[in-house]
């Protein structure tokens, strides 16, 4: 075996070491807590190939139930050999995960403690040669990179100083132009001053000449206003004149319509009275029209029965004489084809006689 792979078990073997410590640590943190709750123990691991470790535990418990008044567990070799099962056989903690859960804080402080100690013991038991070259030369090319930075930022800060000069200087410049946009802003407002003076001067001028004329246009309006005023009482007057000539007109003629009214009355009243004298003749000449219906109806059933048979004698008589014209007519050519008939017989017989004589 050479030296790398001798290394290698070596290292193996102590971290196999450690992690068994810690799954030690583990099943002795719970320990007490395990005895505390015998029946909870049994049923766990019963049936596992952890359950020969039960038989030891009813001896304490029928050890202690002997012992009246003591609650501490006795250091005997059974406790001993009681602990020393749990210590090998360290992974029945991983049947009671409950408990590795409700750890005291204390207790989970050591564990975390002990696993970072586990996981710096992997690393620097892993650590090689050849990854601490790499990280010097990680280191080196980080160096360098360093110093390219401390020369890069004194190039910065010498451009940065060249870069004040200039801002003093332009700053400078830029305030000399101020000065100078300063004194043309103050001739400007100069000027503008006094155009403003003279455009003040100019609208109350105006305003004065805009004044007079308004007043000049108030007064014509007030006697315009005046005039109207005179021009309205007069018209009131004239319509208050006109008003009452149209109320007498208007009286007149509300006399004149109760005058037409009345005579309306009579005349419709009499003509009311026409009116029924008019319908009682009305209703007298209807009495009339309907007795005369009653006889007329009468006659007029007779007249249509005697009218039917007439109609049905003609159409008897009609029928009859056309039948007799039918029978003239079907002998009359039953005897014009008999007769023809007749001729053509005599005929053939002929042409038969004639031929007969010629044969013979």
């Amino acid at each position: 075996m050479d030296k790398t792979a001798e290394r290698q078990v070596r290292l193996e073997g102590v971290e196999r070491m450690l992690q068994m410590s810690m799954e030690r640590i583990k099943i002795a943190m719970i320990i007490p807590k395990l005895l505390e709750n015998p029946e909870e123990l049994k049923r766990v691991l019963k049936g596992t190939r952890y359950e020969e470790v039960l038989e030891p535990i009813d001896d304490m418990i029928q050890y202690l139930g002997k012992q009246t008044g003591r609650s501490k567990l006795p250091h005997d070799h059974t406790t001993m050999r009681i602990v020393d099962f749990f210590l090998v056989n360290h992974r029945i903690h991983r049947f009671f995960p409950h408990l590795m859960r409700s750890l005291e804080d204390r207790d989970r402080q050591l564990l975390a403690a002990f696993h970072f100690l586990l996981e710096s013991a992997h690393m620097h038991l892993h650590r090689s040669s050849r990854s601490e070259i790499t990280k010097e030369r990680k280191l080196h090319a980080i160096y360098h990179q360093n110093v390219d930075i401390q020369k890069k930022i004194k190039e910065l800060k010498a451009s940065l100083a060249f870069q004040k000069v200039i801002g003093k200087w332009k700053t400078a410049a830029k305030g000399i132009y101020l000065m100078k946009v300063e004194e043309d802003l103050a001739n400007k407002k100069w000027q503008n001053n006094v155009a403003i003076q003279n455009e003040i001067e100019k609208c109350n001028r105006t305003m004065r000449i805009y004044h007079k004329g308004s007043l000049d246009r108030q007064k014509e309006l007030e006697e315009e206003l005046i005039a109207a005023r005179e021009a309205y009482e007069k018209m009131t007057l004239k319509h208050l004149r006109e008003e009452m000539e149209l109320r007498s007109e208007k009286n007149k003629l509300l006399l004149q319509l109760q005058s037409i009214l009345k005579k309306y009355d009579v005349s419709l009243g009499e003509k009311m009275r026409e009116n029924i004298d008019e319908e009682n003749q009305y209703l007298a000449a209807k009495k009339l029209l309907d007795e005369f219906m009653i006889t007329y109806k009468q006659e007029e059933r007779i007249y249509k029965a005697v009218v039917v048979k007439r109609e049905e004698e003609e159409r008897r008589l009609q029928q009859q004489k056309l039948m007799i014209f039918m029978m003239n007519r079907a002998a009359a050519k039953i005897q014009k084809y008999w007769r023809k008939w007749k001729k053509e017989q005599r005929k053939k017989n002929k042409r038969l006689a004639k031929k007969g004589k010629k044969g013979k």
